[in-house]
């Protein structure tokens, strides 16, 4: 991750069921699932990530995602948003 400029990288530990409404982030986001799954929305599509999958969320793009009935430890990893020049 951090070779592709992801310089916030986080490990979450998420118990089952856990609910995350529509939001974005300012930044790029990849998030790689080490154990259980989740279920993400993002630009009308469902996908069920498991141990190894990793998905990628631009800058600005909303989603939404449900943690699996076995709960979900992942890697969460934020680029930071890229400075428009005027």
């Amino acid at each position: 991750m951090l070779k592709e400029g992801f310089v916030i990288i986080n490990e979450y530990d998420d118990p089952p069921n856990e609910f995350f409404p529509d939001h974005d982030h300012p930044g790029d986001q990849l998030l790689v699932v080490v154990n259980g799954s989740i279920e993400v929305a993002m630009n009308g599509q469902t996908s069920i990530l498991k141990p190894g999958d990793e998905m990628f969320f631009p800058a600005k793009v909303k989603h939404g995602a449900k943690i699996g009935p076995e709960g979900c430890l992942y890697i969460d990893g934020e680029r930071p948003a890229v400075q428009e020049k005027s």
